[in-house]
């Protein structure tokens, strides 16, 4: 007896369902969506917790030197008067205390040189 070919099931008449390919392109987009509403989130909330108007201000850092990994000097304005704040990993101490004309003009920045300067000013010797 020789077996019978396999009949293929029968088909019934589904309605068409989207595209593969449409239900990728609508993935994709909401997973942008969600991922631009995060970030514009958190640039909102660092914003209103790090930007201008956080700290009331009165107090503004002025400038930061670093002296070694966890030792920093801040030059603080706070009102009328500027601070001089040391900082290390386990205190913070009020250094001096001076009125803005007491406070020389800044320096202007030093001239950096870049490794590649280096290079060529030892070549040249």
């Amino acid at each position: 007896m020789q077996a019978a070919a396999p009949t293929p099931p029968p088909t019934a008449d589904l309605p068409a369902g989207p595209s593969p390919l449409l239900d990728l392109a609508v993935t994709l987009l909401a997973f942008l969506a969600v991922i631009l509403l995060a970030w514009l989130a958190a640039r909102w909330l660092l914003r209103r917790m790090y930007g201008p108007g956080a700290g009331g201000g009165r107090i503004r850092v002025l400038e930061r030197l670093p002296l070694e990994p966890r030792r920093t000097l801040y030059l603080v304005e706070a009102g009328e008067k500027l601070l001089l704040v040391g900082s290390t990993e386990h205190e913070i101490r009020l250094l001096g205390e001076f009125s803005s004309e007491e406070l020389p003009a800044p320096l202007p920045p030093a001239e950096r040189r870049t490794f590649l300067d280096a290079l060529r000013s030892m070549r040249g010797r």
